[in-house]
């Protein structure tokens, strides 16, 4: 590769790096944005969906809708649109990731996740830092034992991981991606959260919890979704059929945009 080439991907890399801390910072400014309007005192949604079921349905649409949207978007084409430290892992084990992006892209996303809950807080003042609204933070029921949590964030990551490593592999099915990867994780959402929280993203929760400073689950929603990516990367990539993941950051085509290469969070 000569010089030229390696300042282009260079130049190339930062770019993706940059799209995912504004695609994961998006992503938590809907989500604060949404349970200030779900959750807070007087708000027209509020009355409009006051059961616990409509408001999980509502956070299952908008958070899949919105990933889909991101993920086809210039910030998403760019990057690949990962928005998850646990699909950065898991693609990284697969192959199709670059250590170096791989370590850049958590960390943009970690910041993304912060930015988008502090964008928030000034958009929307103080009824984000209210109890019922929690800068967005999600938590499972009471009662719910960290285990169970733990195993259902770890589980429900590899599944939609599964789901998005399906369709990335198969150039035909490309176009479908997005969509896919939005309904899987609204799938998903109504199957576990109003048990388990649902977020199976470590950028999910990181900038809600630092900002509600309620840092008791934490460790369980960075780790456990961690655990779920990583396993399902080393378990596929020993998979000897396994198709071949189009790489992140996908390359740039010549005055065009990336191609999305495929990811998913919340």
């Amino acid at each position: 590769m000569g010089t030229q080439s390696r300042r282009s991907l260079g130049r190339h890399n930062w770019r993706a790096w940059l799209s995912e801390f504004a695609a994961t910072a998006i992503l938590l400014l809907v989500m604060v944005t949404l349970f200030r309007h779900l959750f807070g005192a007087g708000d027209l949604l509020a009355r409009v969906l006051p059961s616990q079921e409509g408001r999980l349905v509502a956070d299952a649409v908008v958070s899949g809708t919105t990933v889909g949207l991101l993920i086809v978007s210039p910030l998403g084409r760019r990057s690949g649109g990962h928005m998850n430290p646990a699909v950065s892992l898991a693609f990284w084990l697969m192959g199709a990731l670059p250590g170096r992006d791989a370590a850049a892209y958590a960390a943009a996303q970690l910041a993304g996740s912060l930015t988008g809950v502090a964008v928030g807080r000034l958009v929307w003042g103080a009824q984000t830092a209210h109890p019922a609204v929690g800068y967005a933070v999600i938590r499972a029921s009471d009662h719910i034992p960290w285990v169970a949590v733990f195993a259902s964030e770890a589980v429900a990551t590899a599944v939609m991981l599964a789901a998005v490593t399906f369709v990335a592999a198969r150039p035909r099915l490309a176009f479908v991606l997005p969509a896919v990867a939005g309904s899987v994780i609204a799938a998903l959402i109504l199957l576990v959260g109003r048990w388990m929280g649902g977020s199976f993203n470590p950028a999910r929760q990181f900038g809600p919890e630092l900002f509600s400073h309620d840092l008791a689950w934490l460790w369980v929603y960075l780790i456990a979704p961690l655990v779920g990516g990583g396993l399902f990367g080393l378990v596929r990539r020993r998979l000897p059929h396994a198709p071949a993941l189009p790489t992140s950051p996908p390359p740039a085509p010549d005055g065009g945009v990336p191609a999305v290469t495929g990811s998913a969070a919340r």
